[in-house]
């Protein structure tokens, strides 16, 4: 299968995958798992930003489109996402990395970069989430919980599936 249709279809799946959960799976208010920043991770390195920017948008999009919560939200964080991910990914990878149109394999880098790269999506994602999620209506304590919870959570979920999925050759 030609690389950029398995991706699609990888992506496909993954977006169904997370509408299925969402809308099937409730782990509290506190809890929201999100596959967008593995996504995003993987958008080609080679691409002008505001097209990355447009795909993100359509993911978060469709996401919101399809699960229960606040139109608009998973679309604006992954957005941000998609704008920040290449100027992210120069001082987490390996100087041999930088000519790659592609984000490395585990195998090219190591899982300590993937991890540190998933853990700085996730942050600036559920920071953008939560913030306009409700932190007005919550306390301070009980957002700050929710962000490093999910942030743990989707972490552990998107290192699982990046090296399983993202990473086959």
């Amino acid at each position: 299968m030609p690389a950029r249709l398995r991706q699609i279809v990888l992506y496909a799946v993954m977006i169904l995958f997370q509408i299925v959960i969402g809308n099937s799976v409730y782990l509290g208010p506190v809890v929201y798992i999100c596959f967008i920043p593995l996504l995003v991770m993987y958008l080609p390195l080679d691409q002008k930003p505001y097209i990355s920017m447009l795909i993100a948008f359509g993911l978060g999009l469709a996401i919101d489109i399809f699960s229960d919560g606040v139109l608009g939200l998973n679309a604006g964080a992954a957005t941000l996402l998609a704008l920040l991910y290449k100027p992210l990914f120069y001082p987490v990878f390996q100087k041999n990395n930088y000519s790659k149109t592609y984000i490395p394999t585990v195998r090219e880098s190591d899982i300590w970069h993937h991890l540190l790269y998933l853990l700085i999506l996730f942050a600036i994602y559920f920071l953008f989430y939560i913030a306009f999620d409700g932190v007005a209506k919550t306390s301070l304590l009980v957002s700050l919980t929710r962000y490093l919870i999910c942030i743990a959570v989707n972490l552990a979920i998107a290192i699982a599936f990046d090296v399983t999925l993202f990473n086959k050759s």
